[in-house]
């Protein structure tokens, strides 16, 4: 059986005009189609759902405060009854008529089958210049990650038999668009993968989803399944910010000591206030910026951010008493003095970073 995965977003004008032309080319092919839709603003869960009515065949899962096409074919993959997954965009782009050759090919050994765009036959149809550039680019960049090589792993066009994705379901990270190239980074090396030749046609409706937000989630990707391994990029995330948090404390200082105290010598008094102020402006645009971009997977908002927020300030203060204490133990130890401020201020950012990612935005 075959069980047909369409990630879908706003593509409530595409999803009548493409199922009954999946129902045709899969004449004979038992078979399930699932429609996975991220809450889409334009409703196409809701037409899904209409047109599943009566049908054993159609099913839709329909997403809250969940987005990506990586976790949402995942997903998919999970609900689905079939021996052999399949995947295609639903915004006619990808040949349907590929998918029996698919299905067939990993009926026949094939573990994975991949409609490919970068085999003899097989062309990326009218992208200009500069998308085709940044797609060879970003192929060649995929390639060394792989564990199975192939002309096209970005393809998100392809079938593969379910109880390989079941041994490596849990070894995959669902970022961004690119599941076809998670899984060849995971699958194992002697994993046989065929490639059949497709055009890549124009949408039906809508508007391409390559946006610069799934080409940095693509470098995201990349840096998690390398440097990420021992480095987090959360952490990297959070670091940055950090920095950023320290210019911003500098011209929060110098703002309120004068423009607010309008004195360049402030007092005893003046400068605690200033301080105090800057520290809280840093800390203020720290918590914006990580909820937005560090944590953007467990984004905060209404009733939940203002509670992260005081966690987020709680965590601060005593990562600053961890600044204190190891710098100032470390000193009086004779440490180097740099090196006892450097030491300390690390043990800070790992505290607050470490506290904030169990406590303020939790997985």
């Amino acid at each position: 059986m075959l069980s047909l995965v369409l990630p879908t977003y706003n593509e409530a004008k595409n999803i009548p005009e493409l199922l009954p032309k999946l129902e045709e080319i899969l004449t004979g092919i038992e078979h399930e189609i699932i429609i996975v839709d991220d809450d889409s603003p334009d409703g196409t869960w809701h037409i899904a759902l209409e047109l599943a009515q009566g049908r054993e065949d159609l099913h839709v899962i329909r997403r809250l405060g969940r987005r990506g096409l990586s976790s949402a074919v995942i997903e998919g993959f999970l609900a689905a009854k079939g021996d052999v997954f399949a995947v295609m965009d639903a915004d006619g782009q990808h040949d349907f008529e590929l998918l029996p050759a698919l299905y067939h090919a990993v009926r026949s050994g094939s573990g994975i089958a991949v409609g490919s765009r970068y085999v003899e036959g097989g062309s990326v149809g009218e992208w200009d210049e500069r998308r085709q550039v940044l797609s060879r680019i970003a192929t060649r960049l995929a390639l060394f990650l792989c564990a199975v090589k192939v002309k096209d792993p970005m393809s998100g066009f392809f079938a593969i038999e379910r109880s390989l994705f079941e041994r490596v379901v849990t070894k995959l990270n669902p970022k961004g668009f690119k599941i076809l190239l998670d899984l060849l980074v995971c699958v194992p090396r002697e994993t046989q993968v065929t490639e059949h030749p497709f055009t890549f046609r124009k949408r039906l409706h809508g508007q391409s989803k390559l946006s610069l937000r799934v080409q940095v989630d693509f470098l995201e990707y990349l840096y998690d399944v390398t440097v990420g391994k021992y480095i987090p990029l959360t952490f990297v995330k959070y670091s940055l910010v950090g920095t950023l948090g320290v210019f911003v404390h500098l011209c929060a200082y110098y703002a309120i000591t004068r423009f607010v105290l309008q004195s360049s010598h402030p007092s005893v008094g003046g400068f605690s206030i200033a301080v105090i102020g800057a520290t809280e402006t840093a800390i203020v645009f720290n918590f914006f910026l990580n909820n937005i971009w560090t944590f953007a997977g467990q984004r905060l908002q209404g009733k939940q951010a203002a509670v992260g927020f005081l966690k987020f300030n709680i965590a601060c203060l005593f990562g600053a008493l961890v600044n204190w204490g190891v710098s100032t133990s470390l000193f009086a130890l004779k440490w180097q003095e740099f090196l006892a401020v450097f030491l300390g201020a690390m043990a800070g950012v790992m505290w607050n970073y470490t506290v904030n990612r169990i406590f303020t935005w939790k997985e």
